[in-house]
């Protein structure tokens, strides 16, 4: 469980970089308003991320537990973003949170509550969603 936590992470890294990079061009360059800034904004951003982390979980952390076919892909995606749903929610709500109590920049709580929400999904992957097979 290290190792794949330790994979992880390194996903995490990645997702956060493609999350918090989308979320600025939206934040800067399109959306203005405290809904589409603070809602809609992250909730883009974080999607995309789950896209991208997903394919690095499917492929690389937990490959050995997965078929290797277009069908149990999609399958897999559909529950690991469902799942993610509530991780969603967890970012959203903790970065609204903590700009209001400390006003640090939109960027800042993105980072410190993708943290927050990464635990939970770890375990979320790692005992639900990529089940260990036999």
């Amino acid at each position: 469980m290290l190792r794949n936590f330790i994979k992880f992470a390194i996903r995490g890294v990645v997702g956060a970089i493609v999350d918090t990079s989308v979320l600025w061009i939206l934040t800067t360059l399109f959306f203005h308003s405290y809904f589409t800034k603070y809602v809609l904004s992250p909730a883009i951003s974080y999607e995309l991320g789950i896209v991208v982390t997903y394919i690095i979980c499917y492929f690389w952390i937990w490959n050995h537990r997965v078929h290797n076919d277009k069908s149990n892909f999609l399958r897999l995606f559909l529950v690991y973003n469902f799942a993610l749903l509530i991780s969603l929610v967890l970012k959203i709500g903790l970065l609204s949170v903590i700009n209001e109590l400390f006003h640090f920049h939109i960027v800042i709580c993105n980072v410190i509550a993708l943290c927050f929400s990464g635990i939970f999904s770890f375990f979320a992957n790692e005992k639900y969603i990529f089940i260990k097979r036999g």
